[in-house]
């Protein structure tokens, strides 16, 4: 069964490389992450919020979450409840990277998957991959600024040929003051993937610029050089959702552990990783 599994997905990545990227910057903005209300109380309640430990904190206006800031992109814990009147699922992510090249992902080579979507909004346009078989949902998420929403963020003026800076996405002023903290960046993430949603998650990430580094075996790990995806498979999964972040750190630091729920960090020197879960065998 596991010989098979892992042919599928090898021949899903060698159909996957045939979509080719443009040339274009595309990293990871920011992610959402559901956990149980006991691991987010003590998230909230502990050093990554109150401390010096990361530039930190929760926000309560229109939903409920903990905001990590690094110097070009954060983390979003949310709980179950965080939304009025929604139920999320533990484990539920969602996974936007951000374009840095003006005028770029709608000039992509889409394949022909019904899973993979472009469209225009008001004020990003999204380039999508959805997931999941009962009910489909967006798993990873490209945004490119439009013209109006860089002008009313940015108080900068557009024009066609645009390198956009990280910051442009998120707040220069708090990613300013993450420099200030321990934590710096997150550098990569696992995704706990059902091997059915192998092909549209590779087509995707290959879309985008990542490459295929590494296979492990019942994994895959992309790179684009400054951030990494490594795709844990499992039949078991229903939900996909990420299992580890990795990350680095403006300051070594001896070897320690923290728990926070049902979830730990781990550092040691100018790296650390956060447990969210094993990944499933």
């Amino acid at each position: 069964m596991k010989r098979l599994l892992m042919l599928s997905i090898f021949l899903a990545v060698g159909l996957a490389v045939q979509t080719q990227a443009q040339d274009c910057s595309v990293v990871l903005n920011h992610f959402l992450l559901v956990v149980d209300s006991a691991t987010y109380q003590a998230v909230l309640e502990s050093e990554v919020v109150d401390s010096d430990f990361a530039f930190a904190y929760e926000k309560n206006k229109n939903w409920e979450g903990i905001y990590i800031i690094g110097q070009d992109n954060y983390i979003e814990i949310f709980h179950p409840n965080s939304i009025e009147k929604e139920q999320l699922p533990i484990g539920f992510t969602w996974i936007c990277q951000a374009s840095l090249v003006a005028n770029c992902i709608k000039q992509y080579d889409l394949p022909k998957n019904k899973k993979i979507s472009y469209s225009v909004g008001k004020a990003y346009d999204d380039l999508s991959v959805k997931v999941g078989r009962a009910k489909l949902s967006k798993l990873f998420t490209t945004w490119e600024m439009n013209k109006k929403q860089y002008e009313s963020w940015t108080k900068k003026k557009y024009h066609k040929s645009l390198i956009f800076q990280t910051t442009d996405y998120n707040s220069p002023a708090e990613s300013d003051s993450s420099k200030n903290y321990l934590f710096k960046n997150v550098t990569g993430i696992q995704v706990n993937l059902n091997p059915k949603d192998s092909l549209s998650v590779t087509q995707y990430l290959k879309l985008i610029g990542y490459e295929l580094e590494a296979r492990s075996p019942n994994g895959l790990k992309f790179t684009n050089s400054i951030d990494f995806v490594e795709l844990h498979f499992s039949e078991k999964v229903e939900l996909a959702s990420i299992s580890t972040i990795y990350f680095a750190l403006n300051q070594t630091q001896e070897e320690r552990q923290i728990l926070l729920g049902n979830t730990e960090i781990l550092l040691d020197g100018n790296t650390g990783r956060w447990e969210i879960g094993k990944p499933m065998n």
